[in-house]
């Protein structure tokens, strides 16, 4: 799976990085970030850049994935930017195999999404075998003519009983079920009540490799169980709106509110392990001081919380017992990922982090893939996580 994506010079982010569930839902504001990323994912995945979307044109787009514990860098310079192998850094060959259908906010032809849906087929299998698409399609008394050049296909549909826009999302919603079984296809999905019936996108999301969709429709946003990211233009603080306004419906599942974007994947593969992740929703609040911030707004609009910080934090009542999270990644696993010589746990982040030859960003986004492929139930972070939900939910 896709751990993290860094973005630079493109559309919304000068240089951000986003740090990923198993399925993301995205929410923000206009402008905050939530269409780039997932047009930067068909820039890394289809090589697809639009002029306009380069913010310097004197510099390159970079998009970076970390897949999983792997990283791999893709360049794309100007003027044209086309993908610079020589500028990149990764064994793409590993990438064959995966492949990126992205749906736009405005959804493209029923003609050209076909056309989309096929070519998943044909470079899954081969083209003999990617004719077992059109069987799938009777349900809806289609009448396919497919011309096939260079790996282009265009395809004429004579849409017998497909006239209203919810016949239109059902006939994609029956394409993709089709074309995500058994295939390593990850989707992005622009405004996903656009494209699909709320009936459908479930199945569609269970059976993918890995999903990032956004919403603004109340009713996909509460019942999404999977991670759910809200992105912000200036700040938490400024655009808080951002996380409770669609909300209103989720009040009987407490916030787990944490300090930062890389802590996420930390306390959700922790519930993940207790059994205990679709009870709660964990929140990043954007740095330490916006904690009881946050803490503080939901609580007036009725919502339960636990905030949990690291160690060297006195803004909560449930902490850590180490100074921060990446201390509880195992010492083994840090000598691999940056090449240092521990031979025991470092106890403080002064250790850690002088030992260490990188930017603490870099660090803590490398470091925030660990719980999501080495977490068990036993490990100590996971066993802390379990004493302060018993705490917690004691004291209510």
């Amino acid at each position: 799976m896709i751990d993290s994506v860094t973005i630079e010079n493109f559309k919304a982010f000068k240089e951000e990085t986003l740090v990923l569930g198993n399925h993301t839902l995205f929410i923000g504001t206009n402008k905050s970030g939530k269409t780039t990323f997932l047009e930067a994912l068909d820039a890394f995945f289809n090589h697809r850049i639009e002029l306009q979307d380069v913010r310097n044109k004197q510099r390159p787009v970079v998009v970076e994935c970390l897949i999983d514990e792997k990283r791999y860098k893709k360049v794309f310079t100007p003027p044209h930017y086309h993908f610079n192998v020589n500028a990149s850094k990764g064994d793409f060959e590993d990438l064959l195999a995966i492949q990126y259908l992205y749906l736009p906010k405005k959804p493209v032809s029923l003609e050209h999404f076909f056309n989309q849906c096929f070519a998943l087929h044909y470079k899954a299998q081969n083209e003999t075998n990617a004719n077992g698409i059109f069987k799938d399609l009777s349900f809806f008394e289609t009448t396919p003519r497919l011309i096939h050049k260079n790996l282009s296909f265009a395809f004429d549909l004579r849409f017998r009983n497909i006239h209203s826009e919810q016949d239109r999302k059902q006939f994609r919603a029956h394409l993709l079920k089709t074309s995500t079984a058994n295939r390593k296809v990850y989707l992005g999905i622009d405004e996903i009540e656009h494209s699909l019936p709320f009936s459908h996108y479930r199945t569609i999301v269970d059976q993918s490799e890995q999903t990032f969709i956004v919403s603004k429709q109340k009713r996909f946003i509460n019942d999404f169980p999977y991670t759910f990211h809200p992105l912000y233009k200036t700040n938490i603080q400024k655009e808080f709106r951002t996380v409770t306004g669609p909300l209103h419906k989720t009040k009987k599942k407490p916030f787990l509110l944490v300090e930062g974007k890389y802590d996420v994947p930390w306390f959700e593969s922790a519930l993940v392990h207790l059994g205990k992740f679709e009870d709660y929703r964990v929140l990043p609040c954007g740095g330490t001081g916006n904690i009881q911030f946050v803490e503080r707004q939901l609580k007036k609009a009725d919502y339960k919380t636990i905030a949990v910080t690291d160690g060297d934090s006195d803004v909560s009542d449930f902490r850590l017992k180490r100074e921060i999270i990446e201390l509880y990644a195992d010492y083994g696993f840090v000598n691999v990922k940056f090449r240092t010589d521990f031979t025991r746990q470092p106890k403080t982040k002064r250790e850690l982090f002088k030992a260490i030859n990188a930017h603490e960003d870099e660090v803590k986004n490398v470091l925030a893939s660990y719980p999501t492929h080495h977490l068990y139930k036993s490990h100590p972070f996971v066993q802390e996580v379990s004493s302060i939900l018993k705490r917690a939910e004691k004291e209510r």
